[in-house]
């Protein structure tokens, strides 16, 4: 050490492995080398990767970035390019293009790693190469403990900071949090610590039968597609599409409702293969504390908004945690002012924006497309830490922000004076007499009612996976449906919902099926639209009676392995038998 500054031989500890982790461990080598400062730099990989890797969106800053901290970007990253983003809300769409080699996808799921999988690696390979040290510990604290006058002198020198890691304690003279947005350490790291608070969000890819997709070369960011979502991302690479869902209460059930609204939409292709899913947050704004003596965070963990697709402002950050680091010293004001008021306001204040704009943008509602084409007109490329939203140059956080409020309060007044008219699709399918369609994850039940169906006539499409079922409404309504509640991935009452709310599949027939032969089971099947409640297992005389208004006379397969002759029926309209 060198007073408060970090001097040759200084030991500087990252928590978190990942693009910043490793990101922040290469700019510090690279940046020290420059001022002949040769660092012992080590990157704890705390925590469990997700076991979705998303991919990279790589802008040319990005690869700037990239290249200036020593990383070979391989040219078979652009093997994927998109021609731009494309913004959907109530019905209406615009979009926006990228510049000519703007963005490349970067993935090799489900063959290879994903995206980002792939640039933390290069990223850390740089790093390594450099001399940081990756240490495999999951980091429980970080103590401030000034060594004693009489300590050996090795302990003096090596700094205050002491490190908790599964059980071993190291001593450094500065520690970088670089854990992303997830579970923050908290107070854990020093105390009043305040990260980026976070959002809810579902995260999962789909996979197709076609070995390579034949979707075109957009992004897609779907504005409110339910009340529970505030957008769903769909990024196309060349093997699969990635999703990703975020609001305040988004659930994995409201992400493959979004997804079955999207493929009877054309938003994915039909048949698409649910292949992982998970959990995950998501930076929303600004932290507010975010350095102490010799202490700072970095990345998603300091900063960031769902809008905010590339990796640029991840890895401005390194770079200005490093210089701060470097050049502005140890002490808390300094690294206050040199990080955070000088490095970091623009990119803040870019989070803050990003973040409220996505309520300004609920509220646009139909305008919201349009509020991205205002703000592209009104505000230049971002500066010199970050850029635009969704990987783009334009528009900035704060243009947005600045649109999306002008379109949302416009958008209010409007409803104030206009009559609600939901637009009909521009062709809608005819429905198919005699078809009906059977979602029950119950193989023998499937079988059995589509026996029974079969022997009056009629042609029975049987579903054990309920994610096909709204595109297969979309394009070939059938008579009816027949649903059973406890599906795999969402719940049978909120499908039949999600039917009866858009104008293509509203007036198509929905019988509910359950076990759970309960008064309040049987209201929310009425309330969410259904046309009956039928406890399981099914009478066959009042399926029949429910569907065909009568009972043919030569049916005798029965889903409960009677005959139908002999089932009774208590109530021809199914809705309250017991």
């Amino acid at each position: 050490m060198n007073g408060s500054k970090l001097a040759s031989g200084s030991r500087v500890a990252i928590v978190g492995g990942g693009i910043a982790g490793a990101g922040l461990a290469a700019s510090l080598l690279f940046n020290g080398r420059a001022r002949g400062c040769a660092l012992d730099v080590r990157v704890y990989e705390s925590g469990e990767p997700d076991s979705i890797a998303p991919p990279a969106l790589l802008t040319p800053e990005c690869r700037s970035r990239l290249a200036a901290l020593g990383c070979r970007v391989p040219p078979e990253w652009r093997a994927h390019e998109l021609r731009g983003v494309e913004i959907l809300s109530q019905g209406n769409r615009e979009v926006l293009p990228s510049t000519p080699g703007g963005l490349w996808v970067v993935d090799a799921w489900p063959q290879g790693q994903g995206g980002l999988a792939l640039v933390r690696e290069v990223l850390a390979g740089a790093a390594t190469a450099q001399g940081a040290r990756f240490v495999p510990r999951h980091v429980e604290r970080v103590e401030n403990q000034p060594s004693a006058p009489d300590a050996p002198a090795a302990v003096r020198k090596s700094g205050p900071l002491v490190v908790r890691a599964q059980g071993s304690g190291e001593r450094f003279h500065a520690v970088a949090l670089a854990t992303g947005a997830g579970p923050s350490m908290g107070d854990a790291f020093f105390p009043g610590f305040k990260p980026a608070p976070t959002i809810a969000a579902v995260q999962a890819r789909l996979r197709h039968a076609s070995p390579r997709l034949s979707v075109a070369p957009l992004a897609r960011l779907w504005l409110s597609p339910m009340a529970s979502v505030d957008g769903l991302l769909l990024l196309p690479g060349a093997h699969s599409v990635y999703a990703l869902a975020f609001g305040a209460a988004v659930t994995p059930a409201d992400l493959c409702q979004v997804l079955m609204m999207a493929a009877r939409d054309g938003l994915v292709e039909e048949g698409f293969e649910l292949a992982a899913l998970e959990t995950t947050r998501l930076p929303y704004g600004p932290g507010r504390t975010l350095v102490a003596p010799g202490q700072l965070a970095v990345g998603a963990a300091a900063f960031g908004h769902p809008l905010q697709l590339g990796l640029s402002e991840t890895l401005a950050s390194c770079s200005r945690a490093a210089v701060a680091l470097l050049d502005a010293g140890l002490e808390g004001p300094a690294l206050e002012r040199r990080y955070v008021r000088e490095g970091l306001h623009e990119m803040l204040e870019d989070s803050a924006a990003g973040a409220r704009s996505i309520s300004w943008l609920r509220r646009a509602g139909r305008r919201a497309p349009q509020a991205f084409l205002a703000a592209r007109t009104r505000g230049t490329s971002g500066g010199m830490g970050g850029g635009g939203v969704l990987g783009l140059s334009s528009p900035t956080p704060l243009s947005l922000l600045n649109a999306a409020r002008w379109a949302g309060i416009r958008e209010t007044m409007a409803s104030w004076v206009r009559t609600a008219v939901e637009p009909l699709p521009a062709t809608i399918p005819s429905l198919e007499p005699d078809l009906y369609y059977i979602v029950d994850d119950d193989p023998d039940q499937r079988e059995a009612m589509t026996q029974l169906l079969e022997s009056t006539g009629a042609r029975v499409v049987a579903f054990a996976d309920e994610l096909a079922l709204f595109c297969a409404v979309a394009r070939r309504p059938p008579t009816a449906i027949l649903l059973d509640v406890v599906l795999h991935w969402v719940d049978g009452l909120r499908l039949c919902e999600g039917l009866k709310q858009h104008p293509l599949t509203r007036d198509t027939r929905v019988l509910v099926m359950s076990g759970l032969n309960r008064p309040h089971v049987r209201q929310r099947a009425l309330d969410a639209g259904a046309e009956a409640f039928l406890p399981k297992p099914v009478e066959p005389e009042r399926l029949l009676r429910q569907l065909l208004g009568h009972v043919p006379t030569s049916t005798q397969v029965s889903p409960s392995g009677r005959s139908a002759e002999s089932d009774g029926v208590s109530d021809e309209t199914g809705r309250y038998a017991s």
